[in-house]
């Protein structure tokens, strides 16, 4: 199945922006997010110091998604980012630790680790996935630029979306 490039570059332009947001988030509050990780690698001893090369990895896929030579190696690398973090939540979950906060949405997000953020994950990394399939070629002027651009922004707003919605129901379950 050959998937349209237009849909796939949207994607990546949606991946980028998530990956951006993630990597940019690590940088910027190295402090907030060593404690994070320290609570989801338990007795990893390096957990502390992952933080700055995670977060340049992340810019990293953020930068290799833009460019169509590079889109194929950085939705690999995001589908393994995202299955690997979904399965670190899963892990927490499985062990009893509900009270993880997710660290998805920046350092102030008060958003549990849940089974909806895990699937929501999932469903990320199949969206890499889609970007990793043979793609058809599609004529790239404007109406397809304006295609791309419709894709990357309505997935970025679906996902703040599903974060909020999620957010909003622990908050809800908590104030019963």
């Amino acid at each position: 199945m050959a998937v349209p490039e237009l849909i796939g570059a949207g994607i990546a332009g949606f991946l980028a922006w998530l990956f951006a947001v993630a990597g940019w988030y690590k940088l910027r509050n190295p402090g907030q997010y060593r404690d994070l990780m320290s609570r989801y690698l338990r007795g990893v001893s390096l957990s502390e110091w992952l933080v700055y090369p995670l977060g340049a990895m992340e810019l990293a896929v953020a930068f290799a998604l833009l460019l169509p030579a590079t889109r194929p190696p950085g939705a690999l690398m995001a589908a393994v980012l995202l299955g690997f973090y979904a399965c670190l939540m899963a892990w927490q979950l499985a062990q009893g630790h509900r009270d993880l906060r997710c660290g998805c949405a920046g350092p102030a997000s008060e958003v549990l680790v849940s089974p909806a953020l895990v699937a929501r994950n999932l469903l990320c990394m199949a969206a890499a996935g889609v970007v990793l399939l043979p793609s058809a070629s599609a004529s790239a002027g404007s109406a397809g630029m304006g295609l791309v651009l419709f894709i990357a922004v309505f997935l970025t707003v679906l996902y703040l979306c599903s974060e909020q919605l999620i957010a909003n129901r622990q908050k809800m379950a908590g104030s019963k």
